[in-house]
């Protein structure tokens, strides 16, 4: 009810911060608006108003409520909000709003197929958090957006952590979000909400209760008069605690028994608080007759509010006496008048639904559910009370709770998907039914990290299972869930297990189960046992194949294979596009196949295959693809010394990755790239903020961690530091799984050389060029040859070094050439050749500065000036990575919207670096940019 009668009574403070809010939205400027309080105080009074202005404004409007039913929905509320206004449109339209990374969005809403699995251990839920912030971001294209989560307590989780998502994106966009909360209901989600509100900045609003002035207000018009007593007005507000709802409630009732409020003493009022406001409300109900209680019932178990037709048929009446029903409990304030059905306040379904025998609720749960699926009602209208009905053994029941069950697996929400199959094993499903519930029971068991219930229910589905496919998957997440819980020994015991039950260990089932379990390993740097070697002539024709073969090529590179079997390997995994195509940028197969292809210098290959990867993901819309592969960009533009272009990928990569492995790995890349600019105090801080200034980093990809804080402490000249971080590294090569291509031993000798450890120093570069001679590529043997002429005598320094610069030349490794060229400019300067030491300086600083390499080209710049060259400013870009990739994409003519995109990035953000750009270059438009940059 929230007080119809009295809705803005001491509001006046809330409606102008929502009033201001919404200009702010209309100027651009997005924002959380959080309305929060007690049930009764006036929320969704407060929040009506403000869709009031908002249309008054030119605001498109859209609204979703959070419903007690409902939380078991996965993304509910979030189709309940964009749905309607996504589907209403027109075809042309909608392809607009679901185009590029707004993409995964299109499953949610049920526009699209639902994805593929992504298997055990992939979560798709970051795509799809991507793809629904761009879908508000394209609805926002045609105009100021108003977005209502009304009792976002009771919302289901998907949705809460979109719009968690969105609202720490908002900022930029023309949209006002406003989240009604109710903070007193000890089960629902409110407490894990503030957080979200804390990181989003939200603006609060909290209603106050009602003072005496407003008290007198609402008795006065309750009892029609114009006098009432101050010690009644102080009683009513005590007894209802000044909660408008309450209180009217109060007031109503009081004014129904008693004509004059002067006949009212307050000992009669406070023995009226809340507890009797709901005690009157069920009497009141009660005396309105067995039909008005009827439709009463059915409404409530229909969430409150629904098609009065629907009430009806629930409630078992005829339409004429459930039209006469309504009247009465509209008459009574227990419904509004009109159509459809509403419930006057959540208090009042409360109370209702509370008075309802638990027997006689999940009869009319199992009549909605029977009403609603004969119409052809949407799973989203029907589900609800399938989760609640009665259980008869319907296996149209357990059928939609497999479908949802299914689709909310794939949109990342296994929790729910686990909920759903368990209701429909207690329907129960027909016993040949049974074990194919129970399997998808269990995987989603594991999807959810439930990995005891997840494995004891897997177990139990293998032993009725008959379907090959199916066996597979529980094999698949058996094993993961073994991995997860038990570590990898529990894990290969599973899959070997398996394997030596199959009758076909060459079946793609077998070969994919054998993948996954090598991948577990590469994962964790665990022994697999399995003999992949018998894998080493496959040719890639499935997903399986060629999964191994990109796993091989990591493997035997650890192991000491010459890259161009690596390469070999590599390549076939990724079949000239085949496995981008076939198993989409998404699948882990690419990234170990091209990270094998970057330490082994195949650089054009591996360029070929990160360009496909990006337009893939740009297709499909996932952001996790695309910041997979820009990872993958930052280092070869590291190699190829493109030093801003690295920072800019490896910043927008990191922006874009998924926690716990891309995030810090991608971050560590860009630890690297300003390092090898030079900037170290910014690489400290972002080691720093990505927390990656500790530890190991773990096996294999994640060793690019400490390689790069290695990286950096070698330019600090720390050379404890240098030792710390890479002795997982050394630890690595004592095990025989080397990543030698990131040479450890080559720095480490180069720290030691600057330090006076000579000795040590030069047999661990001797080692390394040893190594670097077996491998035969440019850039390796260069850097060898480098780290063994600093770190050996000085007078066969400049012999070393010319060898150094000369290979490197022939590499892409444009930065580690400029160094190259320093050292050896230097050195020729120590050594009495001054006219060629100043020359090498000279071409030095030229492909340092070309590189952005600012410490190579500032030092080299340093030794000239003290060899007597003139001083000279050097040209460097004034613009930092991030702005000088925005200028590029404006300058080519993309949108903003379209460069936020790319960049995982707010158009306000975008917005900002053109600011700064324009300020910087000194042009004011797009149209310059070009001719500048």
């Amino acid at each position: 009810m929230e007080s119809k009668k009295h809705s803005f009574l001491e509001r006046d403070g809330e409606l102008a911060t929502v009033t201001r809010q919404l200009d702010d939205a209309c100027e651009g400027n997005g924002s959380l608006l959080v309305v929060e309080g007690p049930a009764g105080i006036g929320k969704t009074t407060l929040i009506r108003q403000a869709i009031r202005l908002a249309r008054e404004k030119g605001m498109t409007v859209l609204t979703a409520r959070g419903g007690i039913l409902e939380q078991d929905l996965e993304y509910g509320v979030v189709r309940q909000m964009v749905e309607e206004q996504v589907i209403r449109s027109s075809p042309e339209e909608r392809e607009r709003l679901l185009a590029g990374p707004a993409a995964p969005a299109a499953a949610v809403l049920g526009l699209a197929d639902l994805p593929n699995d992504p298997g055990p251990g992939r979560d798709p839920t970051a795509d799809i958090l991507h793809g629904l912030y761009w879908l508000i971001a394209n609805l926002a294209e045609s105009g100021p957006i108003l977005a209502v989560f009304d009792d976002a307590h009771w919302g289901d989780a998907a949705s809460l952590i979109a719009s968690g998502y969105l609202s720490k994106r908002v900022e930029g966009l023309p949209v006002a979000l406003i989240a009604g909360v109710r903070d007193d209901e000890p089960l629902s989600k409110a407490a894990g909400l503030s957080p979200l509100f804390v990181e989003a900045e939200a603006r609060i609003v909290r209603p106050g209760a009602f003072t005496n002035e407003a008290v007198a207000t609402v008795l006065r018009e309750s009892f029609g008069t114009a006098e009432v007593p101050g010690d009644l007005v102080e009683a009513c507000r005590e007894a209802s605690g000044g909660n408008p709802f309450f209180l009217t409630e109060l007031a109503d009732e009081l004014a129904s028994s008693h004509d004059d409020p002067g006949q009212l003493s307050p000992e009669q009022v406070y023995d009226a608080g809340p507890p009797a406001v709901r005690r009157s409300l069920l009497m009141r109900l009660g005396a309105l007759g067995s039909d008005a209680r009827a439709l009463a019932w059915a409404l409530a178990t229909m969430g409150g509010e629904g098609d009065f037709r629907h009430a009806a048929l629930i409630a078992g009446l005829e339409q004429d006496a459930a039209a006469t029903a309504a009247d009465t409990l509209a008459a009574a304030g227990i419904i509004d008048a009109g159509r459809p059905l509403r419930m006057t306040h959540p208090l009042v379904r409360s109370a209702v639904s509370e008075d309802i025998p638990a027997s006689e609720r999940a009869r009319a749960h199992r009549r909605a559910f029977e009403i609603l699926s004969a119409e052809g009602a949407t799973d989203d209208a029907t589900t609800v009370h399938a989760l609640n009905a009665e259980a008869t053994g319907d296996p149209a029941l357990v059928e939609q709770l497999r479908r949802t069950a299914q689709r909310a697996l794939l949109t990342g929400s296994p929790q729910t998907a686990a909920v759903h199959l368990g209701r429909a094993i207690s329907e129960p499903p027909s016993e040949s039914e049974r074990a194919l519930v129970v399997v998808e029971l269990g995987r989603a068991e594991v999807r959810a990290g439930r990995f005891g219930e997840g494995l004891d229910h897997l177990n139990q589905s293998l032993d009725a299972l008959t379907d090959p496919g199916m066996r597979m998957d529980a094999h698949r997440d058996r094993a993961f869930a073994a991995f997860a819980s038990g570590g990898m020994d529990r894990a290969r015991d599973l899959v070997h297990g398996a394997l030596a039950d199959m009758d076909d260990r060459e079946s793609e089932g077998a070969l994919q189960l054998e993948a996954d379990l090598v991948m577990l390993a590469w994962l964790s740097g665990s022994d697999h046992e399995l003999d992949l070697k018998r894998h080493l002539d496959a040719t890639g024709e499935s997903r399986a194949e060629r999964t191994l073969l990109a796993l091989l090529s990591q493997e035997r590179h650890a192991t000491g294979a010459h890259p161009d079997e690596v390469i070999d390997l590599a390549s076939r995994a990724l079949g000239g596009g085949r496995m981008i195509a076939e198993d989409t940028s998404e699948a882990l197969g690419w990234y170990m196949a091209t990270y094998a292809l970057l330490t082994c210098e195949a650089f054009d290959l591996a360029r070929e295959t990160i360009d496909q990867a990006i337009a893939d993901g740009h297709r499909r819309g996932s952001s996790f693809a695309r910041a997979g592969a820009l990872g993958c960009r930052s280092v070869l533009a590291i190699n190829e010394g493109r030093l801003l272009d690295a920072e800019a990928d490896a910043r927008a990569s990191a922006e874009g990755g998924i926690p716990p492995i891309m995030v810090p790995v991608n971050a560590s890349f860009q630890v690297r790239a300003l390092s090898e600019q030079g900037r170290l105090d910014d690489a400290e801080q972002v080691m720093r903020e990505a927390g990656i200034e500790h530890g190991p980093g773990g096996p294999t990809v994640l060793r690019w961690i400490p390689w790069g804080r290695a990286i950096l402490h070698e330019a600090r000249g720390d050379i404890d530091a240098v030792r710390v971080d890479v002795a997982p590294l050394e630890e690595d090569d004592r095990a025989g799984r080397s990543m030698k291509a990131l040479s450890w031993r080559a720095l480490l000798a180069r720290t030691l050389s600057r330090s006076g450890h000579s000795s040590e120093a030069e047999g661990l570069a001797a080692e390394h060029l040893e190594w670097a001679k077996w491998w035969g590529r440019p850039g390796a043997l260069g850097i060898a040859r480098r780290a063994a002429a600093l770190a050996g005598p000085d007078d066969a320094r400049v012999e070393g070094l010319e060898e150094a610069v000369e290979t490197l030349a022939s590499s892409s490794l444009a930065a580690e050439h400029a160094r190259a060229l320093k050292d050896l400019g230097v050195s020729q300067l120590r050594s009495g050749r001054k006219a060629d030491g100043k020359a090498t300086l000279g071409l030095a600083v030229e492909a340092a500065v070309a590189c952005g390499a600012r410490g190579t080209a500032n030092a080299a710049n340093a030794e000239l000036e003290v060899a007597g060259a003139a001083p000279r400013r050097l040209g460097f870009d004034e613009l930092t990575a991030s702005e000088r990739r925005v200028a590029g994409f404006a300058a080519e003519g993309r949108t903003n919207r379209e460069i936020a995109e790319e960049l995982f990035v707010t158009p306000k953000t975008v917005e900002n670096h053109l600011t700064r750009v324009y300020s910087k270059l000194g042009v004011g438009s797009r149209s310059a940019l070009s001719e500048v940059l």
